[in-house]
């Protein structure tokens, strides 16, 4: 029999408002680079009739702006060497690969793993001439460009193994610049700038650091004529991105045709911004072993489409939400809450064009809330604006870390709308009731008329704290007597396998059941 929760939860516009103390000046210096151990770096070929370009001290190409980037074709490569120095150049990346000839850009890392860097700080680009608004507008939105002419549409593009920073206007004072096209004329970056932006189909970011940019990854769908398709993030570490006290750019902001994250940490925001760790408005988003790490203004923000109205509802895609194996640690001060799923505005109407009303399957995630009421509010692990919304959650850890200022503190499952469709062998913690609006334990969440989640649904998996034993140094994995060990249900047929888990940095390692059954959790033991 299955249990109603609906899912996700919404970070609610938070009071957090955190002092920048300094600007980080050194960025190369203080992310640390991707494990190589992992297998994940892989350096790029030319393939079929391709072309490769080299990029470097003492290679053909001594700036990434002598490659003719705008005549890049099936089975090109363009390898940039790492150096002492930032490669202050940014990318633009406008023709088409095909799925056996990708057109790749990749960075070579030095003998200490470290890897190149582009910098948008006094950054030259390659005088190409595409189209008056794309010239003016969108060539100055980032630091690695895909985006299309009045002719073409990028495809099959691959960038890989780059550290990307410097696009953006972090105090809104124009101080940080970038060279016009073919001038010695510096012009401010927009706060919207981004490490990469896209508008394309079957795009991968693999293996990349992107920080200190406005956005760190922004795509959009824009039309059927311009839109986004198929894009996947794999083994990336994306943090410190984001605008001085405005909750409009976020490490990761995408609304595609096909979303998949996986391997990646996500986060902290940039210091003082008050964005998201990771804002979709896409279908078929598929999200597993991930690390999110706050502060954050929502952790995970599954909004309604925006550009794609009139598409992205027809879609079964956008009604199906995977959400698994993932390791999401809010921080305080931070976010009240985790996921979110639905509509950006509270008070929407269920009845709106692109809102997500799906289900999401949320399983074998670690949750964690910390903090108190005093530094940020709202603390839920699920937020789902609509009762048309369906969570199916099972096999997760919902763990609330409190800092000891409030022993009385209580956060919940649910905030107030949401079906729940399923919510079996979860291990939480015993300061939980069902949903924010009941606020005293005993009481039921009520906002929907059917598929209410019960508290005592929630109070039979709910353990003391000690039994979760996990490691708080170590992305809280399980440690032994573990009331998560050997306690999870078999996973659904009809959902996406669970075959790896998180490996920090970055990265994936296989999954192995060691027990009679699975773990609850990201992790096995």
């Amino acid at each position: 029999m299955k249990y109603a929760l609906k899912e996700l939860t919404y970070i609610f516009f938070l009071i957090f408002c955190i002092a920048c103390s300094k600007d980080e000046e050194d960025h190369a210096q203080e992310i640390d680079s991707p494990d190589i151990s992992t297998g994940s770096i892989k350096i790029c070929e030319a393939k079929g009739n391709g072309k490769l370009y080299e990029v470097g001290p003492g290679k053909e190409y001594e700036n990434i702006i002598d490659v003719p980037t705008e005549n890049l074709g099936p089975g090109d490569a363009v390898r940039i060497y790492a150096k002492d120095k930032p490669y202050y150049e940014r990318i633009i990346i406008s023709t088409r690969g095909t799925e056996t000839e990708p057109i790749c850009v990749c960075g070579v890392p030095d003998e200490n793993g470290k890897l190149p860097v582009l910098d948008g700080t006094n950054s030259r680009v390659r005088p190409i001439d595409l189209r008056s608004y794309f010239n003016s507008t969108i060539a100055y939105l980032g630091m690695v460009i895909i985006s299309a002419t009045s002719d073409n549409h990028p495809e099959y593009i691959n960038i890989s193994n780059l550290q990307i920073q410097g696009a953006h206007q972090y105090k809104e004072d124009d101080s940080q610049k970038t060279y016009e096209m073919g001038s010695e004329k510096l012009k401010p970056f927009s706060r919207a700038a981004s490490g990469i932006y896209m508008r394309g189909a079957h795009i991968e970011v693999n293996n990349c650091i992107i920080t200190h940019n406005g956005n760190g990854i922004f795509g959009a769908y824009n039309s059927p004529k311009d839109p986004l398709i198929d894009v996947r993030l794999n083994n990336n570490i994306i943090k410190g991105n984001g605008t001085f006290n405005v909750s409009q750019q976020h490490n990761i902001y995408i609304e595609a045709d096909g979303l998949v994250s996986i391997g990646n940490q996500f986060g902290p925001v940039r210091e003082g911004s008050h964005g998201a760790n990771y804002k979709s408005r896409s279908a078929g988003d598929v999200i597993m072993y991930n690390r999110f790490v706050g502060p954050a203004a929502r952790q995970i923000n599954l909004a309604e489409t925006e550009n794609a109205v009139d598409y992205f509802p027809q879609l079964d895609s956008f009604k199906t939400t995977y959400f698994a194996g993932n390791i999401i640690e809010g921080s305080n001060p931070g976010a009240g809450t985790i996921l979110h799923y639905g509509n950006d505005v509270d008070s929407a109407s269920p009845d709106g064009k692109g809102n997500r009303k799906g289900t999401l399957y949320c399983y074998n995630n670690t949750f964690v809330l910390k903090g108190n009421n005093k530094v940020s509010y709202r603390k839920m692990f699920f937020d789902l604006t609509f009762c048309e919304g369906s969570l199916e959650a099972f096999n997760n850890i919902l763990y609330y870390e409190n800092d000891g200022s409030d022993p009385n503190i209580q956060v919940s499952v649910l905030r107030n709308s949401g079906s729940v469709d399923l919510f079996s062998n979860n291990l939480i913690s015993d300061a939980t009731v069902a949903a924010y609006s009941t606020r005293f334990t005993g009481e039921d969440q009520k906002r929907c008329s059917s598929g209410s989640l019960s508290y005592e649904t929630v109070a039979q998996m709910i353990v003391p704290d000690q039994d979760f034993s996990v490691d708080p140094a170590n992305a809280y994995q399980l440690q032994t007597g573990s009331k998560a060990i050997d306690s999870g249900m078999e996973i659904p047929a009809y959902v996406k396998k669970l075959e790896y888990q998180f490996k920090s940095p970055n990265g994936v390692e296989p999954r192995e059941i060691k027990g009679k059954s699975i773990d609850i959790g990201a992790y096995e033991f």
